[in-house]
């Protein structure tokens, strides 16, 4: 990676968390009131997660409908998936349902897509694992075509037609060089150790991106886990249990003693907002980043919480990262 981008905008990515499946109404809600407060902080997107069958405890089956109702209560942020588990969706009907989106809310919709990974969703949908890619490629490859405009049958086209939404397509997935064969943003967040850096991610897209000529610059979102307090015993205190719960899916034998490990293999930043910003700017990636958001919540966030989070986000975190990255630009 040789050439910087400038990380001009910040939004933030709600999960939509609910404890349990009867919460889902006050989750909307307080999804709705996080994303009025990031419309009046000054944010410019907020992006919301999809959860088949209140997977991780998911609420949120249906994005594109639960956005269709915040361009009536926010009319300024962008709004955006992140993800769409595509190798679930008709092609055709989420074209149809992304572009009405697109309408209604004035071409704010930035469109985020992934091939999803939970077994349980795959399995309510009678997907088989090993062909989530297969469908993922060809699904995207169909949309694609879809919002250029190319017939779906002979003399069939959808409306309404939304050409522009292609340049707001993002992928989530560690195959960089389709998505920079397909001309599409990538959303990059922290890996597990398994698999490459998100560091590594990004400069494999950016180099894919080079070599296919592309003349407008690649798009990169980064997505941190952000969970800013007085200080790091305070939050872990706030967060400790729901970060061990999700562990266990995986380590059911995980400790408590092991927090610091876990919070670290995930990415998750904790603690006082100035020590948050200082190992962000530790992050290689981002000088060549385009966008940046933050996840403030878990399982068992209360909307109080995640106000006074997402508040510090946006009043002492971000105006940090703004000044650091106009000092790179300067310099």
């Amino acid at each position: 990676m040789t050439q910087q981008q400038s990380l001009q905008t910040f939004g933030f990515l709600n999960r939509l968390y609910a404890p349990d499946r009867t919460t889902a109404q006050q989750t909307y809600a307080t999804a709705l009131d996080l994303l009025r407060q990031a419309e009046d902080s000054g944010l410019d997107t907020g992006w919301v997660a999809q959860h088949h069958f209140h997977t991780e405890t998911g609420a949120l089956p249906a994005p594109l409908v639960f956005l269709a109702h915040a361009t009536q209560h926010v009319r300024k942020l962008r709004l955006g998936t992140a993800v769409i588990i595509l190798p679930l969706e008709p092609v055709l009907r989420l074209a149809e349902d992304a572009a009405v989106l697109e309408v209604l809310s004035n071409g704010r919709l930035e469109l985020g897509l992934g091939r999803g990974f939970d077994t349980e969703s795959l399995a309510g949908f009678d997907i088989a694992p090993d062909h989530r890619t297969e469908l993922y490629r060809s699904g995207l490859t169909r949309l694609n075509a879809i919002l250029r405009g190319q017939e779906v049958a002979p003399g069939l086209t959808m409306t309404p037609a939304v050409p522009q939404l292609l340049g707001r397509v993002w992928e989530s997935t560690r195959d960089v060089a389709f998505v920079a064969a397909n001309g599409n943003g990538l959303i990059a967040a922290p890996q597990l150790p398994e698999h490459p850096s998100h560091q590594e991610l990004i400069a494999a897209y950016r180099a894919a991106w080079a070599a296919q000529g592309h003349e407008h610059p690649p798009r990169i979102t980064l997505v941190r886990a952000l969970i800013p307090g007085a200080d790091k015993q305070t939050v872990e205190q706030e967060i400790g249990a729901d970060i061990l719960r999700y562990v266990r899916r995986f380590r059911p034998d995980a400790q408590q003693q092991d927090l610091h490990h876990y919070l670290r293999e995930m990415g998750v930043l904790w603690g006082h907002p100035d020590d948050i910003v200082q190992e962000l700017l530790a992050d290689t990636s981002l000088p060549f980043v385009s966008h940046f958001a933050a996840q403030v919540q878990t399982f068992s966030t209360t909307p109080e919480q995640a106000s006074r989070r997402l508040q510090s986000f946006t009043d002492t975190i971000v105006p940090a990262l703004r000044a650091q990255v106009k000092g790179l630009a300067l310099s």
